[in-house]
């Protein structure tokens, strides 16, 4: 490139209280395969207070530490780390979140895979479970701006087998484990730090994308990644995740989706402020409202008002008088979330279950499965005390002969009704929904286009 750099790699980890991970990940990045290269780990600690930047001074006094006072968020913290790489010329900057776990080659082969393709400005590991090693998080991923207007995590919970692709070009990859160039950050600048957490590294691959970079996901890279957020007591995940990604969209919308997008957005809160008060869970409707008008009046970054602690949910196994002994089946579809999802949870619970699908889904099934598959016809004969039904929401029932007092239909979000409860569900949905889009949906959309015009003058 003609420019002389200090070293090969800046290696970024942020940290936030989570020295136990730290201390696994480190361990396998230094024992990774960085043949000839030079490189530097800066370890960027949001003011820690479980003696995280302790552990770093006295067992990797090599590593460059930068902390923080506060903590800044995923996105605080990256920004800082990538602000350092720039300014201290690497030629390459990796990403690395401090719960992953690396194979020996993951970051060898994102290099070689960069180095070689200069048209890739960012490239990402392929991210397994680490609880659940064999099992896909995600490969590469895609932002919907037609359609739902979220993200689609691409191969999220397949086996990790030779079906997968040698490389999926896409829209981003997490900072999970990533890899980029001094000159991409140059050209297109740090993370955005008003997201704090979630939807900050898709904000950046999409200002990569917009530079006329593609950006690449490859298999022979893989990262094993500890899930977080997801059985938090209160709604922080949820706030960040829909705050961020409505600022994401309105900013970066094409101007005759927006309609579109306000339509889609209502639509997701009726069905959640509707089901979570069945389940009689309030905070994380009111925690997506907060967000809404954390966006109009600015509130931006960490916002710890606006989160709210969950009430425990009502116990399905209590409600319907389920028994752990009880000889069950789950009817699994071709949605492989809601299948993987439905299964886990029922799991923790049950001792005897048996999967069935029909036909058309079984290869597809018996590929991700370990367990046994019956086929439907077969299914027929046998005798089971209950059958989740899965589906990919409950609101998608359709009435069938087959069904009886046997079935419980259940969704990937663990909403749950009975024969009884399904028929009188969607009635009763429609009517909350009347209410809501003749009289909230309006305000909405005035307080929607209030925000994009205000990102638009910012621009």
């Amino acid at each position: 490139m003609g420019e002389m750099y200090m070293k090969d790699l800046g290696i970024v980890i942020c940290n936030f209280n989570k020295v136990d991970y730290l201390k696994v990940c480190l361990e396998s990045l230094y024992k990774s395969n960085f043949e000839n290269l030079t490189y530097d780990v800066i370890v960027v600690d949001n003011a820690s207070t479980d003696g995280s930047p302790d552990f770093i001074k006295e067992n990797y006094p090599q590593i460059i530490l930068l902390e923080n006072e506060t903590n800044t968020g995923g996105s605080g913290g990256f920004d800082r780390g990538i602000r350092f790489t720039i300014k201290e010329e690497y030629e390459y900057v990796v990403l690395l979140d401090n719960d992953t776990l690396l194979e020996v080659n993951t970051i060898i082969n994102l290099y070689t895979y960069i180095k070689n393709n200069s048209i890739v400005g960012a490239v990402g590991s392929k991210i397994c479970t680490m609880d659940n090693p064999d099992i896909v998080q995600e490969m590469g991923s895609f932002i919907d701006f037609d359609d739902k207007f979220n993200m689609r995590l691409a191969f999220q919970a397949y086996k990790d087998d030779n079906s997968l692709p040698e490389m999926v070009s896409c829209d981003y990859v997490p900072a999970c484990c990533m890899i980029t160039t001094n000159e991409v950050l140059k050209k297109v600048g740090s993370f955005n730090t008003h997201h704090f957490i979630y939807w900050d590294d898709m904000d950046w691959c999409t200002r990569v994308k917009k530079a006329g970079y593609e950006i690449h996901a490859i298999s022979n890279s893989r990262v094993f990644h500890k899930l977080g957020a997801s059985n938090h007591t209160n709604t922080f995940g949820l706030y960040y995740f829909e705050r961020n990604r409505i600022m994401f969209f309105l900013k970066y919308l094409e101007a005759d989706k927006f309609d579109k997008f306000v339509n889609v957005i209502c639509n997701w809160f009726i069905t959640l402020s509707f089901f979570s008060n069945l389940k009689g869970n309030y905070a994380k409707p009111k925690s997506f409202l907060c967000a809404i008008d954390d966006l109009l009046i600015g509130n931006l970054g960490k916002q710890d008002d606006s989160i709210f602690i969950k009430e425990p949910e009502i116990n399905i196994f209590d409600k319907y008088n389920l028994r752990n002994t009880d000889n069950i089946a789950i009817y699994m579809q071709k949605d492989m979330i809601s299948n993987r999802r439905v299964y886990l949870y029922l799991k923790d619970f049950y001792k005897n279950i048996t999967l069935y699908c029909d036909k058309k889904n079984y290869d597809l099934i018996k590929s991700n499965f370990d367990e046994e598959i019956v086929l439907q016809k077969e299914f027929l004969q046998n005798k089971f005390k209950t059958i989740f039904y899965v589906q990919e929401h409950i609101l998608d029932f359709k009435e069938d002969k087959l069904f009886d007092d046997k079935y419980i239909f259940i969704d990937q979000f663990i909403n749950v009704a009975n024969l009884n409860e399904i028929k009188n569900l969607n009635s009763q949905y429609r009517m909350y929904e009347d209410i809501f889009k003749n009289i909230y949906q309006p305000v909405l959309y005035k307080k929607f286009k209030t925000i994009r015009d205000m990102f638009k003058n910012e621009n």
